[in-house]
Formats: structure tokens, sequence, C-alpha cells
């Protein structure tokens, strides 16, 4: 943390994820390059009145969850409330401005003196993120004609509506079969597979489907039906997290798949335990089944025996 005689607040840096790059090799002045663009980007001038973060009726409609990877923000954790997801966190962030980046993280001390549970926090930060962080689900095309456009838009100076038409007359006339799935300032997006609401909506176009978890920023969605193997989709999902993404933004290293019916996001390696418990459960139920049915067949038996005992008793000759 670095402070100024300016502002009463200043960002806090964690450092693990940095000098992991160093013992890989990076050099130093990049790193520390990294460092700096961190601390200018979340710098704050001027004092920041202290109630907006610990009154929480105040700060509880700004309130949204923010997904990372546990494993890897063992450190920054320590001290934050967290839900968990497989090997994800959910930490949970005070929105500063409307543009995603300015947030402040609610702590342990800020979440005792809110007097709420952490399932009443976490319930709280969905709601929200329906109205402050409406999610974007788009195919891969117009994705990539999107990042296109803004570079027709400069070169050739126009709109950007017309650029992104420019744009998309270039991608591939194919349908697509991934998609990506963030918010709509793609800040910190990555959170939104955490609705099952938006799950649901995407089950119904696609089935069930691959979530790969690109970065903190997005994942990519793939249906179930594509064609492509786990093994195979989570080998790529490595590569590019150690070619491509920075190390504080990388999510997982594993892919995830969800199931419709049973409402569930989970690591595909456990695809085959989860068959087998639902096949046990399922013959559990057939067993009860089968007791109960011989319950009432051994009840039925008795009642007509009963009957048949009272029919063949004598009857009494009245005196």
């Amino acid at each position: 943390m670095v402070r100024t005689e300016e502002s009463n607040i200043a960002p806090t840096i964690y450092l693990n994820p940095y000098f992991e790059q160093i013992q890989d090799g990076a050099e130093l002045d990049d790193v520390l390059a990294q460092i700096a663009s961190v601390y200018q980007s979340h710098y704050i001038d001027h004092d920041i009145d202290v109630s907006a973060v610990t009154d929480f009726d105040k700060i509880k409609e700004k309130i949204v969850c923010k997904l990372i990877n546990e494993e890897a923000n063992q450190q920054f954790l320590q001290d934050k409330p967290y839900s968990k997801l497989e090997d994800l966190a959910v930490v949970y962030q005070i929105l500063m401005d409307k543009t995603g980046e300015g947030t402040a993280t609610i702590t342990d001390n800020l979440m005792d003196g809110y007097g709420i549970t952490l399932e009443e926090l976490h319930d709280q930060a969905l709601q929200n993120m329906d109205t402050l962080q409406l999610h974007s689900f788009k195919g891969m095309n117009e994705t990539v004609a999107e990042m296109i456009a803004v570079d027709i838009a400069r070169e050739e100076n126009v709109g950007m509506d017309e650029a992104k038409e420019m744009a998309m007359q270039m991608m591939p006339d194919i349908p697509d079969t991934m998609f990506v799935l963030t918010n709509d300032t793609k800040v910190n997006g990555a959170a939104a597979i955490l609705n099952d609401d938006i799950r649901q909506e995407i089950a119904e176009k696609v089935g069930d489907f691959y979530m790969l978890p690109s970065s903190i920023h997005e994942t990519l969605i793939l249906p179930k039906d594509a064609g492509m193997e786990f093994k195979e989709l989570e080998q790529m999902v490595q590569e590019v997290n150690q070619t491509q993404v920075a190390p504080g933004e990388r999510l997982s290293d594993h892919v995830y798949e969800y199931d419709a019916k049973e409402h569930e996001l989970f690591h595909s390696d456990r695809a085959e335990e989860r068959a087998k418990q639902k096949e046990e459960k399922r013959d559990n139920r057939h067993e009860r089944v089968s007791v109960k049915e011989k319950l009432a067949e051994k009840k039925d038996a008795v009642i007509k025996m009963n009957a048949g005992k009272e029919h063949s008793a004598p009857k009494k000759r009245k005196q």
C-alpha cells in the first residue's frame, strides 16, 4: 500500500503474482512497469468520505461480485469474506464509479460493521449485478468484429456502427460455436456466470455447455455438442493462461460444465463422479420405492386374509 498526503486512501497491490513472473524469467523493469501502471490506474488524489464504504445502507445497492482464483489469491483473501465455487473465490466489491474500475473490496472488518451474513451479502451482490453490470452474451464472430471495428473506425474515420458492419463482412460465414460471456463494461465480467438465471438463459440457446475461464473479465461458452472433449479444452485453457493472460487476471486452469437440469456448474473432470452419484441416487430411490411397494403388498395381503377369516367365521344364532 502506497499512500500520499493528497488522499486518505490508497490502492493495495499484492506482489505475489509479480514475484512469480520474475521467478518465471520476466524482466524486473517490465514487472515494475506493470506495478506502476496498476497503481496509477487506481490512484485517487483526493480524500474519500469513509462512510461511503462503512455505512451498509449507503452501499448495499452498489455491491457486486468479482470472481477470482482461490489458490492464487490466498494472501488477498486472508481478510476478505468470500464464497467458493470449485477452485474459484467470489469476493465482493463496492462500485465507486460506473466504469467498474473504481472499486473498494469488502473486508472482514467492513463485513462486521454491516451486521449481515455472507449469504445475505452474496444475494445482495447478485441482485445488484442485474442492474449495475448487465451481462453480454455474444458469438465469437461478433466479439472479434467489435475488436476489429475499433481499428477500422480510427483508420477509415467512420462511426462505430459502420465500422462494425464492415468488420462483420470480414467474418467467416459460419455459425458460431463459441460465445463470450462478460458484462457491459467488460471489467470483471467473469462474475456473470454466477447468476443462474443467466446460465439458464444460455442453456436455452445452446443446451448444456462448457465454460472456459478465459480471464477474470470474461468466460467462453462452448456447447457440449460442439464435438470437443474437455481434456482438449483444458489443455487449450492452460496454454492460453501461460502465454496470453496476465497472472493477476488468470481465473482457472480448469474447464467447467453446466448441467441445466440440475442447475449446477462444476469441474468437467468431476462429470463421471457426478454421473455415478446420480445413478446411485436413482438406485436408492428405486430401492425405497420397491420397499414401499412390498409393504403395500403385505398390507393388502393382511387385509384380504382378515377379510377371508371374517367371511368364513360361523355366524352366531340369536337365542
